[in-house]
């Protein structure tokens, strides 16, 4: 079931948007995920959540949200769930609320072709580098240690300059002692020269290295192995084509994937095409958002809870764990995770079991889990706020998205796409040259999302029903008011939790700078000073 926001005015269809598992916010604040530039409107005027086949509306202006239901106008305050066709007040716009049956949903389909050729992959990764890293292992050996000469460059006073050497032959991983001061181990035996069986973990100095492999598809020339999997990878930048590859490489493996890169880079489509493109395909794939989730109402998410485990408990309910069993559970913004529920969710990553809150007994899953995080959780590890266990138990696979600035042509590409996207109907509406340099020019801090909230402003602000122009290009830039006010509306972070996260955000992305820093924020010199100093930041 596909849920749908038509936005209209006067009767005229301006914009389409399909909204997507979990919250979507509404409002004129530009981090919202729909936003509409009238004074009208609140910063955020609503969240709407979409839960399976329901959809909630949750009011967050004092004004309250107008709806419209079968002729009949009310005012909500609170929640409220909707139903094909309902509308919603939105200054002079009116937006509609559709439903839609995907006729093909459902139907698998056989195909007479070439049987599918895999090649084994074997892929290096080095929990303790922290840096988010995994590296191919193909036809060229891969040399470790400490050196600068080496291939993967190893911190360890135990490691010698050239450690150890990794190759490929007749289809099995091989390491080398290439003569080091303390020598090689495999579950704890010394070797000169031994074959890794998958999944094992080579101890160098203090060092662990993790092997893994994965399946590969060998795909023909010119073939597009995203095509029809209901998730699009957008772009044909060098970045994105071994961006593709990686996710070709890992998706038929069953190991946990951690996927790193900044806010709105598109984190949950690349887990939407591992999942798609693995074994566990037609089994549920359930994205929970662990920074949109009540603390207190965090555990019953995850795990479920049992008729009366506590106050408004009225029913026993299933947790994401168990909705996605034999499928893959996505914990989008894991790096927001409390460390009281840490322990919980690393226990149930471990043991394959999960015990509802308020029951005695356990039970066991079947999940393959991808998590996604903006956060540098090495660095969190560092500072107490996240486990070293658990962060070693995510960090098997690793994917890191560049952002959009790095993307070059790419950003055509997505222009083209969001438009098809956002224009209702069968209506063409083209992008003029003056407009296409304006958006080419900018340097996108809020990366895929910011340019689809700003194609969403020019298509509902066209003056010109069948084109866009350069005057029709507005950006509104995030600031930290802006930050604070949008993620807050979630009810589930503080203030200063807020504000803390984004400064340390954009002083990483700018390297330490807080002249950039609070320039990218909105905020003075002496602001972003003062708030590093009280929110002990360390630079």
């Amino acid at each position: 079931m596909r849920v749908v926001l038509d936005l209209s005015l006067n009767g005229k269809s301006l914009l389409s948007r399909e909204l997507s598992s979990g919250n979507t916010l509404v409002g004129r604040n530009p981090e919202c995920d729909v936003c509409i530039p009238q004074e009208e409107i609140s910063p955020v005027q609503f969240v709407l959540r979409k839960s399976g086949n329901q959809l909630w509306l949750r009011n967050r202006s004092s004004e309250g949200t107008r709806i419209l239901s079968e002729g009949v106008t009310e005012k909500i305050t609170e929640e409220y769930r909707m139903a094909d066709g309902d509308s919603v007040h939105l200054g002079n716009l009116l937006g509609v609320c559709r439903f839609v049956v995907d006729p093909e949903a459902g139907k698998t389909e056989t195909l007479m072709s070439t049987p599918e050729v895999f090649s084994e992959v074997f892929v290096v990764s080095v929990p303790a580098l922290q840096r988010g890293e995994s590296f191919e292992l193909g036809e060229r050996p891969l040399r470790l240690g400490t050196g600068e000469d080496a291939d993967i460059v190893l911190e360890d006073p135990y490691i010698s300059s050239s450690h150890a050497e990794l190759r490929v032959e007749e289809g099995r991983c091989l390491i080398r002692d290439l003569e080091s001061r303390n020598g090689v181990f495999i579950a704890g035996q010394k070797v000169t020269e031994a074959e890794v069986p998958p999944g094992s973990t080579v101890v160098l100095g203090q060092t662990g290295v993790v092997i893994s492999s994965t399946r590969q598809r060998a795909a023909s020339e010119g073939s597009a192995p995203f095509k029809g999997t209901g998730n699009q990878l957008i772009g044909s930048s060098g970045k994105m084509q071994e961006v593709g590859r990686m996710i070709q490489r890992m998706a038929p493996h069953d190991a946990p994937v951690l996927i790193m890169g900044e806010t709105g880079t598109g984190k949950e489509v690349v887990a939407r095409l591992l999942a798609t493109l693995g074994d566990r395909a037609l089994h549920p794939f359930i994205p929970i958002n662990c920074g949109g989730l009540a603390r207190n109402l965090m555990e019953s998410e995850l795990f479920g809870h049992e008729k009366g485990a506590f106050t408004g408990a009225v029913n026993q309910k299933r947790g994401a764990f168990e909705e996605a069993d034999g499928g893959t559970l996505f914990l989008d913004e894991v790096g927001e995770l409390p460390l009281d529920m840490q322990p919980q969710l690393l226990r149930a990553l471990e043991n394959k079991e999960i015990r509802r809150v308020g029951s005695t007994k356990s039970f066991k899953v079947n999940v393959r889990l991808i998590a996604a995080t903006n956060r540098v959780l090495g660095k969190e590890v560092a500072e107490g706020r996240f486990r070293e266990d658990l962060f070693h138990r995510l960090h098997v696979l690793t994917l890191t998205l560049p952002p959009l600035r790095e993307r070059g042509s790419d950003v055509n590409e997505l222009i083209t796409h969001f438009l098809k996207a956002l224009v209702p109907g069968d209506e063409e509406v083209e992008m003029v040259g003056e407009a296409l340099q304006k958006l080419r020019a900018y340097k996108w801090p809020g990366n895929i999302r910011e340019l689809r909230n700003v194609l969403q402003r020019a298509v509902l602000l066209r003056r010109f029903p069948d084109r866009i122009e350069e005057e029709d290009i507005q950006f509104m830039p995030s600031t930290l008011s802006t930050l604070a006010e949008s993620r807050s509306s979630m009810g589930v972070r503080t203030l200063v939790e807020i504000e803390r996260d984004a400064i340390m955000a954009e002083m990483a992305r700018h390297e330490g700078n807080k002249r950039e820093a609070a320039e990218a924020l909105g905020i003075s010199r002496s602001t972003i000073h003062r708030k590093i100093e009280e929110y002990e930041i360390e630079i």
